[in-house]
């Protein structure tokens, strides 16, 4: 009996914090703009690679020898599949006529700006003339870093009965950070469009008799680094494409009986009705209700996106009642619009090549 008095006692403080939730979250699908804007003028491409730098372990011993020598071969491989990465995202983008795969550039010194490693103009318009391209996608840098550490370890075999035991060894750990860096330029207005860089680790461990035998037990790590990197590519392409997000915002279901009951209306998905209740109570002559139920309406509009009417509904919320939590949605709400401007213009670019 005592336990069960208990358990209820316990129960009371939630029951009580439950009935004084005054909000309900309710999640917003929007669309932001991409991060990259292009000309309409921009209609065939061009992709260059940049400089591969490889740096290993500090000390000269043959094991470090021997990753730096397979480190070569597989950066290659890693710098080729993020071009190829971003190649076929591009090839899928509708806006382009045509994706050419342009020779490396050496960046000799005569070829660079002062300001670092940017391809100058005179370049980058002799590429373009020689290609027939509007634009160059540059991979500009590809960095991988390896470091190696080396710890002893014990290791199970087997005998030649089959029966396993335990012998020392060294376990072996590789961790390579890759890091690229992609431009865009654009001849004609003499600009880079876009600066972006990705960094990934990649972690790879194995055990052996001696480190030799441990290295050559590590398995998949040239074809996760191989796959990163185009998916690397493949990401940076994806900057030119509208993102679609979701947007976390609180409406209120306390205040008055008819914001419980617009609220049961919420949960079962019936949005028009609730919307009918707290219209009424926009009319409350408390300010703080009808400021509320404002709320709730502009909430109601965003979800719908109708933003212009959202953004009406918040300022009547404000002039209700100017609470800082109203000015900042109003603020929000501009801002999605100043967003959703940006988006129609990259629509109408694409759709219009």
């Amino acid at each position: 009996m005592i336990k069960f008095y208990y358990r209820v006692l316990l129960l009371i403080p939630m029951a009580i914090a439950v009935s004084c939730v005054t909000t309900r979250d309710v999640d917003i699908r929007a669309m932001e703009p991409a991060p990259v804007s292009l000309s309409d003028k921009i209609k065939r491409v061009g992709i260059i690679g940049g400089e591969i730098h490889i740096e290993g372990g500090k000390e000269e011993n043959s094991l470090n020898r021997l990753i730096s020598r397979e480190n070569e071969q597989m950066i290659l491989k890693a710098r080729d599949a993020a071009i190829a990465g971003l190649y076929y995202e591009l090839a899928s983008d509708k806006r382009f006529d045509t994706i050419l795969l342009m020779e490396d550039v050496g960046q000799n010194v005569e070829d660079l700006q002062d300001d670092g490693n940017y391809l100058n103009w005179k370049t980058i318009e002799a590429l373009c003339r020689e290609y027939e391209v509007d634009a160059i996608f540059s991979l500009a840098y590809y960095n991988a870093d390896t470091k190696v550490s080396l710890k002893n370890t014990k290791m199970e075999q087997n005998d030649l009965l089959r029966v396993k035991y335990k012998v020392n060894g060294q376990q072996i750990t590789l961790e390579t950070l890759i890091e690229n860096g992609w431009r865009i330029y654009d001849p004609s207005n003499k600009l880079v469009l876009d600066e972006f860089s990705f960094n990934n680790q990649i972690v790879s461990t194995a055990k052996g008799l001696n480190p030799y035998e441990a290295l050559q037990a590590i398995e998949g790590r040239v074809e996760s680094i191989i796959e990163q990197s185009k998916i690397a590519g493949s990401s940076y392409g994806s900057r030119l494409q509208p993102n679609e997000y979701s947007i976390t915002r609180a409406y209120y279901v306390k205040g008055t009986p008819e914001f419980e009951k617009a609220e049961s209306f919420t949960l079962s998905g019936d949005w028009e009705s609730a919307a009918n209740l707290w219209r009424s109570e926009s009319e409350n002559p408390d300010p703080k209700i009808s400021s509320k139920a404002c709320y709730n309406l502009a909430i109601l509009n965003e979800r719908n996106n109708r933003l212009v009417a959202a953004v009406d509904w918040a300022n009547k919320a404000y002039s209700k009642h100017s609470s800082k939590k109203n000015s900042a949605y109003i603020k929000a709400l501009e801002f999605r619009m100043s967003q959703n401007e940006i988006l129609q213009e990259q629509k109408v670019n694409i759709s219009s090549k």
